[in-house]
């Protein structure tokens, strides 16, 4: 009786994980069912001890007599039951090898070859090909335990906190919390979560904070096995030493449990100590959690809160660099106010009289010379730094593609921005980032591998859809998938999907689309630190394309007047050049004044690699207006040399080059590219 129950046991706990999937059945199903299995196992056996199954149904053994007892014809019997469950144990396993082995091969057979330098580095959702690291690591959301729900910001802090502490350590490979978080209340199962993360281990936790009192309780599992490799519970005063001690504790754990070591700098690194204060690190927390939204309310709500926090600590280091971070972004992202890039460098530079050599120190030096002043060296110079001591950091691998970008270091980009995928497989924008990087280099197929991650991640995110017209129009000129895709984008309070909107219209010549949404164009939106068009601006040019002269006279006239008064305000600045340029070719100035505001524009206008693809199209679109076709030629070549986001197809498609359309030089770069 006791093999025939585990026989069926382990046929029941197979049929259950085949089941699991099928079912969406939760986690914790298939343990639950072996608890029970467990549980009944000593029952069965005292059950089968005490009674017999006899002719006249089943009777106490010891009411038995030798004479009545069928023992040996059911024990018989249950051999044969036996034989059969072992028979069928056997055949499933030869199955599921078969089955798995095959399963593998069509996997790496019908997934699309990623033509790269490194192709381990570019994850694919759902195509598990590429080696797994052994020591990769994905701590999944803790769940937090305790009774005040509100106590969630400090579950998540502790979760980030260790996080940030694990990507210090150059043997783990950590998966980044904006893609463990979407697992939160998951109902997959681990293996589920590990492969569609690509790691090797999973990593669980719950938080309890109780008075001044906190429970962690955390379990490394191998996902492919589901052993559990580690587990442990701290009980302990409610103290920032102890909240440290305890990660410093989990780290030398993992780093044990998978056999990796760590350096006496990594080991100082994870035990530092930022704040003994326990109220100034919750403020923080609170601070930091709200830094995550993509609000203006809620950045200028953690600027408060960090700045309670300093006033409780102003020594807490990490508060300062948090406070720096929050200014840098509303200067870039909200309101470009100059103060709050002077308010992130103070922040800044109390970090630093703390603790001069730390790893968000150089990441909050990388943004503010990256969002302040455009400047790409020191930016990188920094960032490579913040690498150096953090690693497993995905944030500073994709700033540090981004920065590479813009300097025109493109195969830098490239593989920084490979590493941040790595390590953070699933955030639709960055994968987007990588498909225009790709496209700016002219590498189409990595670019629509890249995309189609953006858009299996978020299918209605604008980025993903403008990139995809975007490569869509440079790689083939494919204008009705580009204009399907686009629909509803100009109606987003982000200029960039404007500029998509108006420039899929105007290649496809859907000029009366074009013009209501030029009319409509948010004063928020005209000015911006890349480039300066007024929506009349917008309006003359698509007129003139119209053929509509007197119409977009009206417009260059009511334009010039408004862009007189910003020349009055920023003074000889480049982005006034080529808007003032524009309008003066539509109007059919002096050709040479024309050249004049064009060459200028491009002589003062900041070194910057990507910016520097619009601006040159924008010249060459100038020149086309103006009839100065040589130069206009010029520049079109430039564009047509990868890097750049031109190509042939666009050029053909650009209804600004129709006058050009006959003229020999430009017929025979047509040729040279086509």
């Amino acid at each position: 009786m006791g093999v025939a129950y585990v026989v069926t046991t382990w046929i029941l706990l197979q049929l259950t994980d085949v089941l699991s999937d099928i079912l969406a059945l939760p986690e914790w199903a298939p343990k639950l069912i072996l608890l029970m299995l467990l549980v009944g196992f000593v029952p069965a056996l005292i059950l089968a001890w005490a009674f017999e199954l006899t002719p006249e149904g089943i009777k106490l053994e010891k009411d038995v007599t030798a004479r009545d007892s069928i023992t040996r014809k059911t024990g018989r019997k249950l051999d044969y039951v036996i034989i059969v469950a072992l028979g069928l144990s056997l055949g499933y396993f030869i199955w599921e090898s078969r089955f798995e082995q095959k399963t593998a091969v069509y996997e790496s057979t019908t997934s699309a070859p990623v033509k790269s330098q490194d192709t381990a580095l570019v994850p694919k959702l759902h195509t598990p090909v590429r080696e797994i690291d052994k020591n990769s690591i994905a701590v999944l959301p803790f769940a937090n335990r305790s009774t005040n729900n509100g106590d969630i910001y400090f579950t998540d802090g502790i979760h980030d906190d260790l996080l940030t502490q694990l990507s210090r350590i150059e043997a783990f490979s950590v998966i980044s919390r904006t893609s463990v978080m979407e697992y939160r209340d998951t109902v997959k199962n681990l293996r589920e979560i590990a492969r569609e993360l690509g790691v090797a281990n999973v990593m669980e936790g719950s938080v309890q904070r109780a008075g001044d009192r906190v429970r962690i309780n955390v379990q490394l599992i191998d996902a492919e096995t589901d052993e559990h490799l580690w587990a442990e519970i701290y009980d302990r005063e409610l103290t920032t030493g102890n909240l440290f001690d305890i990660q410093t504790e989990i780290a030398k754990s993992i780093a044990g449990a998978l056999r990796a070591t760590l350096t006496a700098s990594e080991l100082a690194s994870v035990a530092d100590v930022p704040t003994d204060n326990v109220e100034a690190y919750d403020l923080y927390l609170q601070a930091r959690r709200l830094t995550q939204s993509e609000t203006m309310n809620d950045y200028k709500t953690a600027i408060a809160l960090f700045r309670e926090s300093l006033l409780l600590d102003p020594e807490y280091k990490l508060a300062w660099i948090g406070l720096a971070r929050a200014y840098m972004t509303t200067y870039w992202v909200y309101e470009g106010n100059p103060a709050d890039r002077e308010l992130a460098f103070e922040a800044i530079e109390n970090a630093r009289h703390i603790d001069a050599d730390f790893a968000e120190l150089y990441m909050a030096e990388g943004y503010y010379w990256y969002w302040g002043f455009l400047d790409y060296e020191r930016a990188l110079y920094k960032l490579e730094k913040a690498i150096s001591m953090m690693p497993g950091n995905d944030e500073a691998y994709m700033w540090r593609g981004w920065a590479s970008r813009r300097a025109g270091l493109w195969e830098q980009a490239h593989i920084s921005m490979q590493q941040a995928l790595k390590l953070n497989p699933r955030v639709p924008f960055n994968w987007h980032e990588y498909a225009l990087t790709m496209m700016y280099m002219h590498r189409y197929e990595e670019a629509n591998d890249a995309i189609k991650q953006s858009r299996l991640l978020d299918p209605d995110s604008f980025w993903g859809k403008t990139s995809e017209a975007q490569i869509a129009l440079q790689q083939r000129g494919d204008v009705k998938t580009a204009v399907k895709l686009t629909v509803g984008v100009q109606h987003s309070e982000d200029y960039d999907f404007f500029e998509t909107y108006m420039h899929v219209n105007l290649l496809a010549r859907r000029y009366e689309e074009a013009l209501e949404t030029a009319r409509n164009l948010s004063d928020k939106l005209e000015v911006r630190r890349e480039g300066i068009i007024l929506r009349e601006s917008w309006a003359a040019l698509v007129l003139h394309l119209m053929g509509r002269r007197d119409d977009a006279m009206q417009a260059v006239n009511a334009a010039l007047f408004r862009l007189n008064g910003l020349r009055t305000e920023l003074g000889d600045d480049y982005r006034v050049d080529l808007a003032e340029a524009q309008l003066r070719a539509i109007q059919g100035a002096d050709k040479n004044h024309i050249k004049t505001l064009v060459l200028r524009s491009i002589s003062s206008r900041p070194d910057d690699a990507v910016a520097a693809f619009e601006h040159d199209l924008s010249c060459a679109e100038i020149y086309a207006i103006a009839g100065l076709v040589p130069e206009a030629n010029v520049l079109i070549e430039t564009l047509l040399t990868p890097p750049g986001n031109t190509s042939i197809h666009t050029i053909e498609l650009n209804p600004v080059f129709d006058s050009m359309r006959n003229d020999p030089g430009f017929v025979a770069i047509m040729e040279r590219y086509r």
